[in-house]
């Protein structure tokens, strides 16, 4: 039984155009389409929500100020970034911090995001159920391994309640 999903954060989350480079607490961040319904009927049903993400120099408070401004921080229970963690995704690490913080098993957990090489390789390795979430062609990239491949895809967030009961 799936009791966490995790999330990457731009270009699952938030347009990752949006930031335009600057430091995400001064960014006007776009939400991508159906995100506030989306998570608001996850943590109804009860699952406990995160984000792993990686980060240049944003630590946890930073992402949290930049949530806040676009209504979303107070579904999280758990937001890591690679600053504060040491460790980049896919690297094994990252993921099972934020599986140890929320008390969860890597096969009660899903993780989202829209980069093969780090969000489902890395959630794949440790036993995580993955879905790539392709709303855009920013990264080209081709399953080749079958550490690469994903429980799922989806070309919407509108899709993901589903696709959650089905994994």
């Amino acid at each position: 039984m799936i009791r966490a999903i995790f999330f990457d954060l731009g270009d699952t989350l938030i347009a990752e155009e949006a930031a335009g480079g600057k430091h995400l607490p001064e960014a006007t961040l776009t939400k991508l389409p159906y995100l506030d319904e989306v998570l608001t009927e996850l943590k109804r049903k009860g699952f406990k929500l995160g984000i792993i993400t990686n980060t240049v120099t944003s630590r946890e408070n930073h992402v949290r100020i930049a949530l806040r401004k676009i209504g979303i921080e107070k579904h999280f229970d758990l937001i890591l970034t690679s600053v504060d963690v040491g460790h980049e995704k896919p690297d094994e690490r990252i993921f099972m911090t934020a599986l140890r913080e929320l008390r969860v098993k890597p096969y009660e957990a899903v993780m989202v995001g829209n980069q093969i090489n780090t969000d489902i390789v890395g959630g794949n390795r440790i036993g995580m159920k993955t879905v790539l979430f392709k709303w855009n062609k920013r990264y080209n990239e081709r399953i080749t391994l079958p550490e690469e491949q994903p429980a799922r895809t989806i070309k919407s967030l509108s899709e993901l309640p589903r696709v959650i009961e089905e994994i």
